[in-house]
């Protein structure tokens, strides 16, 4: 029945490349912003931005870089320009903004902003020798970057799927041409050579530098009420896609999970139906684990989880990237000194 969608994803990129034509024309202005980098992807839903985000970020900071991370701030209630500050909820900024915040505190500054542009020019206007990260960028095509990296999963690649809503490719494969690398995200361990092979030659028609990067998961950060031994854990997760993480603990733990949509906003409702939950599953030795993101968007109810002794946890992650002195490398090449 798919085949029913067809005449609707020409439609759709009939649309998109109307619209890409009057910024490959200069018909529509796009604005060079140098000493930046903007990471992106073509397909809806999570392809592993944020953790790529964060990797950067972290790296910059080690070089005594003063960094400045634009984002739309997804979901927020808020309009305008805001500067994230710790005592922000994630409503008004976005939970991925919020995020950033919360873990590189002073190191960073994070600006919410609807159109990029704007927001990088009161990111100059506050430091002109900062490096701009943009988060989710590839498609706002008023902004240019100094370099553009395309995130797509192993598990997913982009290149076997389609244009909206046949698939959920956001433009034609063939806008690739716009990054400056591609990277795979969320490789397994022990990728054989033969696969990574493989997805090089899938790949290889584009032309773009191809790098992979594996998730590393960090020890728990407690938030509430700390266990010595963990045996059972319930899983709460507003994300595009946990089975990653769901693999992983299922490795060591005994698992229940509970899944909202992605970006989730929490009610009191909901903080009920964790409870609820917990107590039904829990021993002397289970925990409640999130994610960072879904960590920020439970702060509001910091209070309600002291008083019922949560013994809530967050699962935070990192990245690798094979060839990592190269991948540097290429982004030094077209940002400058880093």
């Amino acid at each position: 029945m798919r085949f029913l969608l067809l005449p609707f994803s020409w439609i759709y990129t009939f649309v998109i490349a109307c619209r890409n034509g009057l910024y490959n024309y200069e018909v529509c202005k796009t604005h060079h912003v140098k000493k930046s980098i903007g990471i992106g992807n073509l397909s809806m839903g999570g392809t592993g931005k944020t953790p790529l985000t964060v990797y950067l970020t972290q790296w910059l900071i080690e070089h005594k870089k003063n960094v400045f991370i634009l984002s739309r701030g997804y979901k927020r209630t808020t309009k305008g320009e805001m500067e994230v500050k710790l005592q922000h909820e994630s409503n008004e900024v976005g939970d991925e903004p919020l995020m950033y915040k919360k873990r590189f505190k002073e190191n960073v500054r994070v600006l919410v902003s609807k159109n990029r542009w704007t927001g990088s020019q009161k990111a100059r206007s506050e430091d002109s020798e900062a490096i701009l990260l943009f988060d989710d960028i590839f498609q706002h095509r008023i902004v240019k970057v100094d370099f553009s990296i395309v995130t797509t999963p192993y598990n997913d690649l982009f290149v076997d799927d389609y244009i909206l809503p046949l698939g959920r490719l956001r433009e034609p494969k063939s806008n690739i041409k716009r990054a400056n690398c591609i990277l795979i995200t969320r490789c397994p361990d022990g990728m054989t050579s033969n696969k990574k092979q493989e997805i090089e030659n899938k790949l290889s028609p584009f032309q773009k530098p191809v790098f992979f990067s594996w998730i590393k998961y960090d020890k728990f950060t407690s938030l509430g009420t700390k266990i010595e031994v963990i045996q059972k854990i319930l899983l709460v997760t507003g994300i595009a896609d946990n089975k990653a993480l769901r693999s992983y603990l299922e490795r060591f733990y005994e698992l229940e999970v509970l899944s909202y949509p992605d970006h989730y906003q929490y009610t009191q409702k909901d903080m009920e139906e964790i409870h609820q939950k917990f107590g039904n599953f829990a021993n002397d030795k289970s925990i409640i684990l999130t994610t960072e993101k879904d960590g920020v968007r439970m702060l509001k109810f910091d209070q309600y989880i002291k008083d019922r002794k949560w013994p809530l946890y967050v699962q935070t992650i990192s990245i690798e990237v094979e060839d990592e002195k190269e991948f540097k490398s290429l982004i030094k090449n077209y940002v400058g000194e880093v």
